[in-house]
């Protein structure tokens, strides 16, 4: 019929197949635990297991970092503006388990007030002008361009 939709072929990206298997995995968690009608003293020793296992992760192979470079296509260039880079790697693995980016204005004005960003503001300019304190200083030796496809 010419009203029916043709079904969407395109290939997945990774970001979907995260979030549909996300998706999948806890409805999947759900639906046994509703059938399985298991009380809270069965499951909560999972969920401290899985707590323990993250926090571990975190200590050990999680990183925070300030970016200012994003790739388009194969190059790198100048992102719109700083953004913050959080990633966990699995401690057997090495494989990122967790990737996020967040854009600082994002992050300094979400569930914020004018006052509240007005701080922000505030603190972010102490910190450049310690920065530009600590290049005044001496700083590192010039730091050398990044590989080709490394993150910046």
């Amino acid at each position: 019929m010419a009203d029916e939709t043709e079904p969407d072929d395109s290939a997945l990206t990774a970001g979907d197949f995260h979030t549909i298997a996300q998706k999948q995995i806890m409805n999947a968690v759900f639906a046994t635990l509703s059938e399985a009608k298991m009380p809270w003293n069965l499951v909560a020793p999972f969920l401290e297991a899985a707590r323990e296992v993250c926090a571990g992760d975190f200590a050990e192979n999680g990183r925070i970092t300030l970016h200012t470079m994003r790739a388009e296509g194969e190059t790198w260039v100048e992102a719109e503006e700083a953004f913050l880079g959080i990633a966990v790697a699995d401690r057997e693995t090495g494989e990122d388990w967790l990737a996020e980016t967040y854009w600082l204005s994002d992050v300094a004005t979400a569930g914020a007030n004018r006052e509240d960003v007005l701080a922000v503001i505030a603190g972010l300019e102490r910190t450049i002008a310690k920065l530009h304190a600590w290049l005044e200083n001496g700083g590192p030796a010039a730091a050398e361009p990044p590989e080709a496809g490394a993150e910046a």
